[in-house]
C-alpha cells in the first residue's frame, strides 16, 4: 500500500457554519458502532465464558479420571499378588508342608517378584496353629530395604506377641475379608539397620477347605511409592495430585511428601476442613466424581476434582489455579471483540444504506477511491485537503485500512500458532494414551510370564530325575525277565497284555518329548520377560538381537501358516553387534511397530494373489543387522534393516509416513500412531536415525541406526 502524503493544515479563509454532532454522518457512524460493538461484545463475553469453563471442568476431570485409572491398575496388580501368594500358603499347607524356612522363602521370592510391594508376610493364630505348629509366634515375614531396593533375607524363629494385637493382623479377621489399613509409621527392625516406614497395607484372612483360618496375609505398599507416581501436573503443566483416605489422612501429597509420611490429616491442611466437607457429602449422596470451586486461606480460588477409587475407598483429588482454567477465557475475549465488530459491521451497513440515496453525491468520490486502493493520485490528496466530513472520513477510510492490513497479517499468524498447539496438544495426549497401553501390556506380559515361569520350573527341574528313576525302574524290570520272565506265566500274561516291548521303547520317547516341550515353554517365558522389560527402566547395555528375536517369538502366530493364512518366512542375516546403550523395552516397541506393519501389508498382498503367484515368490521378511565403525564426524552404531517383499509404499504416502495419526489402514485397523512412536523413540530418545525406502511392487525397507553409546551422543550434542 503506498505512504499516505503529508497533510497540511490549511489556513482557513473564512468561517464555516457550525456542524450539528448529532445530524453529522461521522457521529452517526460511530454511535452505530458502539452500540453493535457493546451488543457482539456482552453476548460473545458471556457465552465464551460459560463454555470455556464447562470444557476446562471436564479436561481436568478427564484427567484425574485417567490418573485415578492407572492408581485402580496398581492396587489391583497388588490386591492379585497378595491373594495368589495366599493361594500358594494354602497350597502348600494342603500338601502337607509344616516348615518355617518352606514359607519364609515363600515370602521372600514373591517380594522379589512384586514390582510394588514394600514387605510381605503372614501370621497364624497363636492358639491354632496349623501351618507352622512348631511355632506359637511363627510370623513369616520379608521386608524390602528403601535405600538399596533390595528385598532383605527373612529372620526364622519366635516373632513378638504383639504382632497379633495390631490392625493388620486384628481387623482383617474382624470383618472376615481382605481390606486395605490406614497407613501407618513404624520402625521394621528386619531390616539391617532398622528403618522407619510409613506403609499401607492389603490384609486378607484365608482358610482351609473347612473354613478354619489358616492365617492373614498382609502386603505393604510404602507411600514415597504414591507420592512419586502422582508427582505429575494435574492440567496443562499446573497443579497437582493427592491421595486421601476415606477418614481423611493424607497418603500421597506430591507437594510436601514430609506431609504424607507424617500422617498428617487432609482437613488440617489450610482450610481444607470445609472442602474436604462437601466432597463426604457428595460421595455419600451417590456421586463417583466432580469438581468444585475454593477459594484457600489465603484467597486464592482453586478447582478441585475429586474422584472415589472403589478398592479401598480412598479418593483421588486434582487441584489446579482459578487462572488454568479461566485463562483460555480471557484469550478468547478476542473473539467477543470480532463477534462485536462483525455486528458493527451489519449495523453500519444499514445506517448507510438509509443514507445512501440522500448522500449519494457526496460519497460517491469515496466509493470510487475504494476501487483503487494501491493507487495514490492527486483526487485522494483532494479529497483528504478537504476540511469537511468528507476529507475527514477518507483520512479515517486510509488508517483504517493500514489498520485492518496490520490485524490480519497478525490474526493470520495467531492462527497458525493455534493450529500448530492444538496439533501438538492432540499429539501428546494420544501418545500418552499408547504409552499408558504399552506399560500395561508390559506388566501383563511380564505378569503371564511370571506365573507361568513357576509351573515350568517345578516341570522342568523335576524331568530329569523323572528320566533317571524311569531308566532304574526299566532296568529293573529287565532283570526280572532275566531271572523270572520265563517260569511264570502270569507275568507273561501280563507282559503281552501290556505290549512291555513297545512300552519300553516308548516310554524314552516321550520323556524326550516332554522334555524338548518344557524347554520351548521356557523360551517362550524368557522371550515374553525380555519383551516387557519392566525392570528396565533406565538406559542399559543390552543385545538388540535378543529383543527382535524375543519380538518375533511373540508374533510367531502371525508368521506361521494356518487356514487361509500362508506362511511368512523370516531371514535373518545378522552381523556381529556390540552391546547397545539402550531404552530395551521402548526398542522392542519399535521392532513390534514395524514388524507388525510388515506382517499386515504381506497378508493384505497375499489376498490379492493366486496360490501360485504365492508359491512362486512366498512372502518374506528380511532382517539384516551391521556395526558402523566410528568416524571423525560420526560415533560408532548399529545398523538394523528390516525389509518385506510386499507391495510397498506409494510415493505420496513416505512422505507423511511418520506423521501423527497418518494411516492407510481400514477403520479400526490401526490408529496411525505406531510410526510416530518409532520415530520419536528413535531420533528424539536414542539420537538415532529412522528413514523408510521403498518402490511399488518391489516391498519396502525400514533403516534404523543406533548409536552404541548415548552418553557420547549426548556430550557432543551439548
Amino acid at each position: 500500500m503506498p505512504s499516505l502524503p503529508t497533510i497540511a493544515d490549511p489556513t482557513p479563509t473564512q468561517s464555516r457554519p457550525k456542524l450539528s454532532m448529532l445530524r453529522s454522518v461521522g457521529a452517526r457512524l460511530f454511535l452505530s458502532v458502539v452500540g453493535g460493538s457493546l451488543i457482539g461484545l456482552l453476548g460473545t463475553t458471556y457465552w465464551s465464558y460459560r463454555e470455556l469453563t464447562r470444557q476446562a471442568e471436564a479436561e481436568l476431570l478427564s484427567s484425574l479420571q485417567v490418573k485415578t485409572q492407572n492408581l485402580e491398575g496398581d492396587f489391583n496388580t497388588l490386591e492379585y499378588s497378595t491373594k495368589t501368594v495366599a493361594d500358594a500358603v494354602k497350597t502348600l499347607y494342603e500338601a502337607g508342608e509344616r516348615r518355617e524356612q518352606v514359607y519364609s522363602n515363600l515370602m521372600y521370592r514373591s517380594l522379589q517378584t512384586s514390582p510394588l510391594g514394600t514387605g510381605l508376610g503372614f501370621g497364624q493364630p497363636p492358639d491354632n496353629r496349623l501351618v507352622i505348629p512348631s511355632r506359637k509366634f511363627a510370623y513369616p515375614y520379608v521386608a524390602k530395604n528403601k535405600q538399596t531396593g533390595k528385598v532383605e533375607p527373612p529372620i526364622l524363629g519366635e516373632a513378638s506377641a504383639e504382632n497379633y494385637k495390631e490392625a493388620y493382623f486384628t481387623q482383617p479377621i474382624a470383618a472376615g475379608k481382605p481390606i486395605w489399613l490406614e497407613p501407618v509409621s513404624y520402625v521394621e527392625d528386619s531390616l539391617k539397620p532398622p528403618q522407619t516406614l510409613v506403609s499401607t497395607s492389603y490384609s486378607l484372612p484365608f482358610y482351609d477347605n473347612q473354613n478354619r483360618l489358616l492365617g492373614v496375609l498382609s502386603q505393604d505398599l510404602e507411600l514415597g511409592f504414591l507420592s512419586q507416581k502422582l508427582n505429575v501436573p494435574a492440567m496443562r503443566n499446573a497443579g497437582y495430585f493427592i491421595l486421601v483416605s476415606n477418614k481423611g489422612n493424607l497418603i500421597a501429597y506430591p507437594p510436601t511428601p514430609e506431609q504424607a509420611l507424617s500422617l498428617k490429616p487432609f482437613p488440617n491442611l489450610n482450610n481444607y476442613k470445609g472442602l474436604w466437607e462437601q466432597i463426604q457429602s457428595k460421595l455419600q449422596s451417590g456421586e463417583k466424581s466432580g469438581v468444585l470451586h475454593w477459594r484457600d486461606a489465603e484467597g486464592k480460588s482453586e478447582y478441585w476434582a475429586y474422584q472415589r477409587i472403589p478398592n479401598n475407598d480412598w479418593v483421588v483429588m486434582g487441584v489446579v489455579p482459578e487462572s488454568v482454567v479461566l485463562g483460555p477465557v480471557w484469550r478468547f475475549l478476542g473473539a467477543g471483540i470480532l463477534g462485536a465488530v462483525i455486528g458493527a459491521s451489519i449495523v453500519q451497513g444499514i445506517v448507510v444504506f438509509l443514507f445512501v440515496r440522500r448522500l449519494n453525491q457526496r460519497l460517491q468520490p469515496i466509493m470510487d477511491e475504494c476501487n483503487r486502493l494501491a493507487e495514490m493520485n492527486a483526487k485522494s490528496e483532494e479529497l483528504m485537503n478537504r476540511e469537511d466530513e468528507l476529507g475527514r472520513l477518507t483520512i479515517s477510510f486510509y488508517a483504517l485500512l493500514g489498520q485492518v492490513t496490520v490485524n490480519e497479517r497478525r490474526l493470520r499468524k495467531e492462527m497458525a500458532k493455534s493450529a500448530q498447539a492444538l496439533q501438538a496438544l492432540q499429539q501428546t495426549q494420544a501418545q500418552l494414551i499408547q504409552t499408558e497401553k504399552m506399560s500395561s501390556l508390559g506388566q501383563l506380559v511380564a505378569g503371564v510370564a511370571h506365573e507361568i515361569n513357576n509351573p515350568i520350573n517345578f516341570i522342568y527341574g523335576n524331568l530329569p530325575h523323572a528320566t533317571d528313576y524311569t531308566k532304574d525302574l526299566l532296568k529293573l524290570v529287565e532283570l526280572y525277565e532275566q531271572k523270572y520272565g520265563e517260569a511264570d506265566t502270569e507275568i507273561q500274561k501280563y507282559r503281552k497284555d501290556i505290549d512291555l516291548e513297545f512300552l519300553v521303547d516308548d516310554l524314552p520317547k516321550m520323556l524326550e518329548s516332554m522334555q524338548i516341550g518344557a524347554d520351548r515353554i521356557r523360551e517362550i517365558v524368557l522371550s515374553l520377560r525380555n519383551f516387557s522389560r519392566l525392570d528396565e527402566a533406565e538406559m542399559k547395555r543390552v543385545d538388540i538381537h535378543d529383543g527382535i528375536d524375543s519380538t518375533l517369538l511373540i508374533l510367531q502366530n502371525r508368521l506361521k501358516a494356518s487356514s487361509g493364512h500362508p506362511a511368512i518366512e523370516v531371514v535373518k542375516e545378522y552381523g556381529k553387534l556390540p552391546l547397545v546403550e539402550c531404552y530395551a523395552g521402548q526398542l522392542n516397541q519399535v521392532f513390534m511397530n514395524i514388524l507388525s506393519n510388515a506382517i499386515d501389508a504381506l497378508d493384505q498382498y497375499n489376498l490379492k494373489r493366486s496360490p501360485e503367484e504365492i508359491e512362486a515368490n512366498p512372502a518374506t521378511i528380511t532382517i539384516q543387522t551391521h556395526s558402523i565403525p566410528a568416524s571423525p564426524n560420526n560415533a560408532n552404531s548399529v545398523v538394523v534393516h528390516i525389509r518385506d517383499n510386499g507391495p510397498g509404499i506409494p510415493a505420496e504416502h513416505l512422505s507423511r509416513l511418520f506423521d501423527p495419526f497418518f494411516t492407510t489402514k481400514p477403520v479400526g485397523k490401526g490408529t496411525g500412531l505406531g510410526l510416530s512412536i518409532s520415530y520419536q523413540i528413535i531420533v528424539e530418545k536414542h539420537h538415532g536415525v529412522l528413514k523408510c525406502t521403498s518402490e511399488p511392487d518391489n516391498g519396502a525397507e525400514f533403516w534404523l541406526e543406533i548409536p552404541v553409546r548415548q552418553e557420547n551422543i549426548v556430550k557432543a550434542s551439548g
